[in-house]
């Protein structure tokens, strides 16, 4: 039996690694059998966090709504999410004990263990690039910042 397709989509209000206060935006997608499209959605504020830290809340809260296993795609920009996905870091990681190569603790291990755990059952794939949403969700989080 083939697995249902999902895309969850994240936007935030963070631009890299600076701490300051945020918000992130996350939708999950889905087609039912009978061709509907269903969006389900939600938000996270952050204070004094980063652009890694609010993606993955936002991929492990998104994941979470998810109640049978899926095939996910998951858009971000977030580029050390991206990349370390890209890298297999995170299965490293949960692997060594939550041990970078350096033998140092991973930052962020519990924002990646709640994600990981959310998608672990799950196939998934990570992808940056343009989607019909980015721009609402955008103007969304800009919308509630200035108020």
């Amino acid at each position: 039996m083939e697995k249902p397709k999902v895309n969850i989509y994240v936007e935030t209000t963070y631009k890299g690694p600076a701490k300051r206060d945020g918000a992130a935006m996350w939708i999950v997608e889905y087609e039912k059998k009978s061709g509907e499209l269903v969006t389900r959605e939600g938000k996270i504020y952050l204070e004094n966090g980063t652009e890694n830290q609010i993606t993955l809340k936002a991929i492990a809260q998104a994941a979470g709504i998810l109640v049978k296993p899926c095939s996910v795609r998951v858009f971000t920009r977030c580029e050390h999410v991206l990349n370390a996905i890209k890298n297999g870091w995170p299965k490293r990681w949960k692997k060594d004990g939550w041990i970078n190569a350096k033998g140092k603790p991973v930052g962020n291990a519990q924002e990646w263990k709640r994600a990981m755990d959310a998608l672990e059952r799950h196939s998934y794939l990570f992808q940056t690039g343009r989607h019909g949403y980015r721009e609402v969700m955008q103007w969304d989080l800009n919308k509630e910042e200035e108020a």
